[in-house]
């Protein structure tokens, strides 16, 4: 039996998304089949979102999960120049549920020891922060390399299909146990969170609204790495989650950490 958190932690910020954020925000996430979708890159901390800088060494892979299989859209990207915000354009024919997912390459990070702590105290990486005392390195810089993975969810017709509940593979993701589009808002929504393919036991998981002024909520994940949270409203959700490791066998950095999320809507 999934054992799930319920209670919502008390922590929450006054506007905008978790620190840290990184998400696909579409246009629309309920398009017809065959309408192009405008899929916008986005990176934010409380109160402040911005514009993502979508460059080409920056991609690792941006793709279409469909019912019926796996298409590559890194054609569809129009990465950031001087006069235009990096976008993607994608267009879904076939009707169902579908996953755009995408995946960045490591970036490199140096932050001296106060705010590197204070980071790893907010987001919860207890790995992280064990590590450091056990090594007495709480005085020192934190070094790591950490990487994004997001994920939205497109619906076409009325077909609810199943591929919207099943992992696609990412080092670290949040899955939805229901198919989003197929509850009423505010219906329970269970999401479990995977690690390296294994369920991540406490995972701190944020959530908020898009396009409002909301506070976030945070939930910690179950031994299962699920949390039960309530289906989107009139917005999309973003959910968010980070988790980090020690790096030993990478002289770049002492740590390796994924943002990972995920955008949904209702109909």
């Amino acid at each position: 039996m999934i054992r799930t958190v319920l209670t919502a932690l008390a922590l929450v910020a006054s506007t905008g998304a978790a620190a840290h954020s990184f998400w696909l925000q579409p246009e629309d996430h309920t398009p017809a089949a065959g309408e192009e979708v405008l899929i916008e890159f986005k990176v934010g901390d409380a109160g402040d979102v911005k514009d993502w800088g979508l460059y080409w060494e920056r991609i690792a892979s941006l793709r279409l999960y469909s019912p019926d299989g796996v298409v590559d859209q890194q054609r569809a990207v129009r990465t950031t120049a001087a006069d235009e915000v990096g976008s993607a354009v994608v267009s879904i024919r076939g009707e169902g549920t579908h996953i755009l997912a995408f995946e960045s390459n490591p970036s490199f990070s140096d932050l001296e020891a106060e705010r590197f702590n204070r980071y790893v105290d907010h987001e919860g990486l207890r790995g992280i922060a064990a590590d450091r005392i056990l090594r007495g390195t709480t005085d020192e810089n934190g070094t790591e390399l950490y990487a994004r993975r997001a994920k939205t969810l497109l619906q076409v017709g009325e077909r609810h299909t199943r591929n919207a509940t099943r992992a696609i593979g990412h080092v670290l993701e949040i899955v939805p146990l229901q198919n989003p589009f197929s509850l009423e808002p505010g219906e329970p929504l269970d999401l479990q969170v995977f690690f390296r393919g294994e369920p991540l036991e406490g995972a701190m998981l944020s959530a908020v609204p898009l396009g409002v002024t909301a506070k976030y909520q945070t939930f910690l994940t179950s031994a299962d790495g699920v949390v039960r949270v309530a289906a989107p409203g009139e917005n999309p959700t973003l959910y968010s989650v980070v988790w980090g490791v020690p790096a030993p066998n990478d002289a770049r950095a002492e740590y390796f950490t994924i943002f990972a999320s995920l955008t949904v809507a209702s109909e």
